[in-house]
């Protein structure tokens, strides 16, 4: 691998822009604090909101398009640097990349500040710069396992262009397929990194030894959740449940040969293990084609934003130079962001309970990453401890 650190005049004077994982992760955490306020507060009556689309709109696509987007972003941009020995974004360059991510999460809040159109198409220039930034690093040195990561990002700036769509043609369903799909190429992202760095590091932190993995579990895994996706798109109800029960059935077999037991002493570890299973539970509860939200929220609270949670946390210890033992205050963050995934699968599942389990999922996940802003804020804006750049 080649070397990538550079000398400390090269670096960005502002320690904030040094790495993706810093701006992204600070400010993605941020936005999820402020749109969940906002969300909850419109849905349970405390305030009118009139942002572009219609809140319904604005939540789903903002949940993924700024907050997850956000995350994912600083963590390859930042992990590719790794992956591929290649200097990663950095400095006025990175600034520009986050005000491409930021201006339409500020422009979306207010239908009335900027045209509808305008707004999409900037926003829809934000995961193709992701895709080709990182396509440059991974070409260079021809390391195809990671190429997977770039149709992924250009498929999710297609179904953001249908939902923008679906706004402007009025097509519910088009919006509906787009959300859904987009969702599930998050969870693909999350299933992929999760592959490689949950018994990577049950392995390190613990007495478990990692088990060879299993290449036509991982193949499946990516097959089935693409395949997924697809359905997703195409709206076939029966296509759906099929996959949606492979996949679910493959992860979490793929999540068993990991290590779990060993894991319950160390916060960073079980947040990871916890909050992945969120995923196949969530996939199984779709394939029984009972209740598709319950399963949707299963994966995207708990398997996205519990995985988005741990992640950020030991990233930004390792990637600074720190000790890898969050704050305890974090590891309340950890608890309370399984509480918000529970309680929104419940607020699907007893809809005569809906609004009481909704505002405790709501409540319980802007405190889980009120707890990352709070402890690790003054972390993302300082220089690396040990005096090395990122």
């Amino acid at each position: 691998m080649l070397n990538i650190d550079e000398p400390s005049d090269r670096q960005p004077n502002w320690p904030f822009l040094r790495l993706g994982f810093r701006p992204f992760f600070l400010l993605g955490t941020l936005f999820s604090i402020v749109a969940m306020g906002l969300w909850g507060s419109f849905f349970l009556g405390q305030m009118s909101f009139t942002p572009h689309g219609n809140p319904l709109w604005w939540h789903g696509h903002e949940m993924i398009y700024g907050f997850v987007m956000a995350i994912v972003a600083g963590f390859i941009l930042t992990a590719s640097q790794t992956w591929t020995g290649q200097p990663s974004i950095k400095g006025k360059a990175l600034g520009l990349l986050v005000l491409l991510w930021l201006i339409p999460r500020v422009l979306l809040i207010q239908r009335q500040w900027f045209p509808f159109e305008l707004v999409a198409a900037i926003d829809l220039l934000f995961a193709p710069s992701v895709a080709w930034i990182l396509g440059k690093q991974v070409i260079v040195v021809k390391q195809w396992r990671n190429f997977a990561f770039i149709p992924i990002f250009l498929l999710l700036s297609i179904a953001n262009a249908l939902s923008y769509y679906g706004v402007l043609t009025r097509d519910l369903a088009l919006v509906t397929q787009a959300f859904h799909g987009a969702s599930i190429l998050m969870v693909t992202i999350v299933a992929l990194i999760g592959g490689r760095v949950v018994p990577f590091f049950t392995d390190r932190a613990t007495t478990w030894q990692r088990v060879e993995s299993l290449a036509w579990l991982e193949k499946l895994t990516f097959i089935s959740l693409i395949l997924l996706f697809a359905a997703n798109i195409i709206g076939n109800a029966l296509a759906i449940q099929i996959m949606a029960m492979i996949a679910g059935t493959t992860l979490l077999f793929r999540w068993s040969r990991w290590g779990v037991q060993s894991t319950l002493r160390v916060p960073l570890l079980w947040s990871l293990h916890l909050s992945y299973l969120f995923i196949p539970v969530g996939l199984l509860l779709m394939a029984t084609g009972l209740n598709f939200s319950a399963g949707l929220h299963a994966m995207t609270v708990g398997g996205l934003g519990g995985m988005i949670l741990a992640m950020m946390a030991r990233v930004s210890l390792g990637h600074t130079g720190r000790n890898l033992v969050p704050p305890k205050t974090m590891v309340l963050g950890f608890g309370l962001i399984l509480i918000a995934a529970t309680s929104r699968v419940l607020a699907a599942l007893l809809p005569q309970q809906f609004s009481l389990w909704l505002a405790i999922a709501i409540l319980s996940w802007i405190l889980a990453f009120a707890s990352f802003f709070i402890c690790y804020m003054p972390i993302l804006v300082k220089p690396r401890i040990d005096g090395r750049p990122g």
